[in-house]
């Protein structure tokens, strides 16, 4: 299979410009004061920034490729760099085919052109001739749902209609390299759908897609593989399960809960995963066997409509389940001051190998939330066995395991 983009030894570094403030004036308040009216400025040394260093990787033609970071990690400079908009300070980039590229809302559109004219500006920008893109017209406008507003220059489309239309022009002029920023979470739900359906068309055609997003959820849906970047490096280039995993893995641990977890009301004290009566130290079980929880929580005073529990979550925020003490017990609605362990059970063969989060629920009914989304602890389920020891193996559909409890009968020859 023949290489669509080759990046070779990309680096991207900036110069930060820093300015120290003094402030001239006298003693007492109105001297401070006719300082800071005063402020001036000295020049203090520049600072280098390197944004991207030494970035290699290879894209093959017809492949989904997602690039995954967090805020700051180099991504929409790579993607910059990648769709022309800027150059590197070191290294190379090979790219075979015409590319057409979204990174921002509007991006490549004349805010004083109309929606028509905006759409033949950008085929001629991608090299088509007019009756090129005559004959995509249709379909662009179509799936734009823009037509009404065809006319109008574009400066007075809302941000949901830019990227309409952009995306559209994007994908409908025949690109061999689509590439895309962030900008299809301002569309809805519907249009959202509807693009991640056009880019795995696109793919099945053989033309490559970038990706760049922060919904896991989205980057799980559309691409195949991979890129987790950080500070500007490749960490890794793999399976696109592989790399959001790794990523919410670490995004988890560097934003979870320090025990214990203060407030006014309630303090949580700890969380302990456990099986067969041994505390877990890597917070790795066996999905084959229970998993035994112990939160430990202290009630400043006596609280009222109090609901207390957990939250079993996929590594990207899905809900799997919930369980809240006041279900199976309403007496536990009112809780008097007092240190309280509550113990919970996940059942053997309950979820399917993979990263999950266990996030404690404690709140006053309808008042207020203790923790927010603090009292997290990430956990893995590995090696479940689906029937008995001789016949494990792993799961990789879904979240939980069914017994379906199957009956299965001949009715005829």
């Amino acid at each position: 299979m023949s290489k669509s983009v080759v990046v070779e030894g990309i680096s991207k570094k900036f110069t930060l410009h820093h300015e120290k403030e003094r402030a001239n004036g006298g003693r007492g308040p109105l001297g401070r004061l006719t300082g800071l009216l005063r402020k001036q400025t000295t020049e203090a040394p520049d600072e280098v920034f390197w944004a991207l260093r030494d970035v290699n990787f290879e894209v093959e033609e017809g492949e989904r490729l997602a690039i995954v970071g967090r805020n700051g990690a180099g991504k929409s400079t790579l993607l910059k760099i990648l769709s022309r908009v800027m150059s590197p300070s070191e290294g190379r980039i090979q790219i075979r085919g015409r590319m057409s590229s979204l990174l921002e809302v509007g991006t490549g559109f004349h805010p004083e052109l109309t929606g028509r004219e905006n759409i033949y500006l950008n085929g001629a920008v991608m090299g088509m001739s007019r009756s090129e893109v005559r004959r995509k017209f249709d379909a662009i406008v179509d799936f734009a749902e823009v037509e009404r507003f065809l006319d109008t220059p574009v400066k007075h489309y809302s941000s949901g209609m830019y990227v309409r239309l952009a995306f559209a022009v994007s994908a409908f002029l025949e690109p061999d390299i689509v590439v895309l920023d962030e900008v299809l979470s301002v569309g809805d739900a519907g249009f959202q759908q509807k693009s991640y359906a056009k880019m795995r068309e696109l793919a099945a055609q053989g033309r490559t897609v970038l990706f760049v997003s922060h919904s896991m959820g989205a980057v799980k849906e559309l691409c195949e593989t991979a890129i987790l970047m950080e500070k500007g490096r490749i960490q890794e280039k793999t399976r696109v399960e592989q790399v959001v995993g790794d990523y919410m893995r670490h995004v988890v641990r560097s934003q979870g809960a320090n025990f214990p977890i203060h407030t006014d009301e309630v303090d949580l004290l700890g969380i302990t995963i456990s099986q067969g009566g041994e505390p877990t130290r890597t917070f790795t079980v066996d999905g084959g066997a229970a998993v035994d929880l112990d939160l430990v929580y202290h009630v400043h005073e006596p609280l009222s409509n109090f609901r207390f529990g957990f939250y079993v979550k996929t590594i990207t925020g899905e809900i799997v389940t919930r369980a809240l003490l006041a279900d199976r017990a309403p007496q536990r609605e009112h809780v008097e001051r007092g240190t309280y362990r509550a113990a919970a059970s996940l059942p053997a063969e309950f979820l399917v190998a993979g990263d999950y989060v266990l996030e404690v629920h404690c709140s006053e009914f309808g008042v207020r939330d203790f923790f927010g989304s603090r009292a997290v602890q990430p956990f893995r389920v590995s090696r479940p066995a689906l029937y008995n020891v001789q016949h494990a193996r792993e799961q990789s559909f879904g979240y939980v395991y069914l017994d379906p409890a199957w009956r299965v009968e001949r009715l005829a020859n």
